[in-house]
């Protein structure tokens, strides 16, 4: 498989529900695919979904019919429009004319050949014009277009609005158009282990976390020196900042309420292996997600550390009260946007109200369940407001036995919360935004 054939086929896999990274992982994975044709079909994939919407304004703009609004094509002319759109405006080091061949010749492949002129043309106007539009939204002092050329989906902006001043507003759109990089993590006193295996692969330290290095692009979690053997974790920093927090607070037990595929959770057991008598247990509801959180903790080499368990974070209960409950809560993913684009088209408002009810629930749950005197780690991989300070506030509102302590964060890629809380700030290629708030329970409590 070619590269720009595997990025149609990711774009196809995107619009059937799948998620770029895993069907990129799986081409790898299967050899169906050339390494260097695989990072072009990631370059390209990535950049078409990333600002989706843009993209279908750019092309649609000339699909026009005089009163007769646009034509309806087939999926595979409006990916082919898509990806071209995207791999022209946005790609730097690709060959515009071997990108529109590529597309034409696959188009024909596929019986679309009385669509070849039409799509040719077209890609000859964006590559001609598209720099020019995509400048205008840029500088629009319409907010709505500029949402457009950041990949915002603009249904979005007032709640972004809510959050941020527009210096900060602004300066995010910007940041999202920084293309993400890869860093990993590792195991506490292993980073010069690991260095030295990235010997050739341009990995440095990192300046922010002490077991993260961080590399020029992105990578492969399977094909990364140290993976196989636990040295490696593919993980954003902001994620490791954030799983750092479960760590810090005395012994006993850790509860992680909502641990997913287990890469904090796989963090955290590896931070308190060291530690007698620290503990950590691990709520899942998916059965996949359980399932690969058991295979990373068992490449991690600490299955004999965790509890993982199956079932729903309301309903179920720990073995013990624990000293320390980390809720990495679901949401709606807006700080990791830049990183996993898919998941915001496939969001609308009924489903960020939806998802703000289920955030209350477990963080009053969460209350519930800790120790007196220990402590509730809220987070949230968002930057929007409405799933941070406001579901703080509403959890404690009326409550006494509870205190919000302050995020051992500063500098130039954090934010304050409003009043509550800390922001990494995306300032970084290695970095997403996340919110947490640490909360405390009075030990009379």
């Amino acid at each position: 498989m070619r590269g720009i054939e595997g990025a149609l086929f990711v774009l196809q896999g995107v619009r059937e529900g799948r998620f770029i990274g895993s069907t990129l992982r799986a081409l790898g994975d299967e050899g169906k695919i050339a390494a260097k044709e695989l990072s072009l079909a990631s370059s390209l994939a990535y950049a078409a979904v990333r600002r989706e919407a843009l993209w279908h304004e750019v092309f649609g703009a000339y699909l026009k019919v005089k009163g007769k609004g646009k034509p309806k094509l087939a999926p595979v002319l409006l990916d082919c429009l898509q990806l071209g759109a995207a791999g022209l405006l946005e790609l730097r080091n690709f060959a515009g004319g071997a990108l529109v061949n590529g597309l034409l010749e696959i188009l024909k492949g596929k019986g679309e050949a009385k669509a070849v002129p039409t799509v040719n043309a077209i890609l000859h106007n964006i590559a001609r014009d598209g720099g020019t539009t995509l400048e205008k939204l840029r500088r629009s002092p319409r907010q709505e277009e500029r949402a457009l050329w950041a990949g915002v989906p603009v249904w979005s902006l007032p709640a972004w609005k809510k959050t941020w001043g527009g210096g900060d507003l602004a300066e995010l759109f910007e940041l999202m158009q920084i293309p993400p990089r890869a860093s990993l993590r590792t195991p506490p006193g292993k980073r010069e282990t690991l260095l030295a295996l990235l010997e050739n692969a341009g990995g440095v330290p990192s300046s922010l976390f002490p077991e993260s290095i961080r590399l020029p692009g992105t990578v492969l979690p399977s094909l990364t020196p140290g993976f196989g053997q636990g040295l490696a974790t593919v993980q954003t920093e902001g994620s490791m900042l954030v799983a750092s927090l479960a760590t810090k607070f005395g012994g006993g037990l850790v509860l992680d309420m909502c641990s997913g595929r287990g890469v904090k959770a796989g963090q955290i057991a590896q931070t308190l292996a060291s530690r007698p008598g620290a503990r950590l247990e691990c709520w899942e509801i998916s059965s996949d997600r359980h399932l690969a959180a058991v295979r990373e903790m068992e490449r991690l080499g600490v299955p004999d550390r965790v509890v993982l368990r199956l079932g729903n974070a309301l309903s179920l209960e720990p073995a013990e009260r624990p000293s320390v409950v980390f809720l990495d809560a679901p949401c709606s993913g807006s700080g990791t946007w830049n990183r996993k684009p898919e998941s915001k088209w496939r969001l609308n408002w009924a489903k960020l109200d939806r998802m703000g009810e289920l955030q209350r629930a477990l963080l009053r749950r969460a209350l519930s369940l800790t120790a007196p005197g220990g402590v509730i780690i809220y987070a949230t991989c968002s930057l929007l407001r409405q799933e941070n300070e406001n579901v703080v506030a509403d959890a404690l509102s009326g409550e006494t036995a509870y205190v919000v302590m302050d995020t051992p964060w500063t500098g130039s890629h954090t934010r304050r919360g409003r009043p509550w809380g800390t922001y990494i700030w995306p300032a970084l290629p290695w970095l997403d935004g996340f919110y947490t708030a640490i909360i405390m329970k009075r030990a009379e409590a």
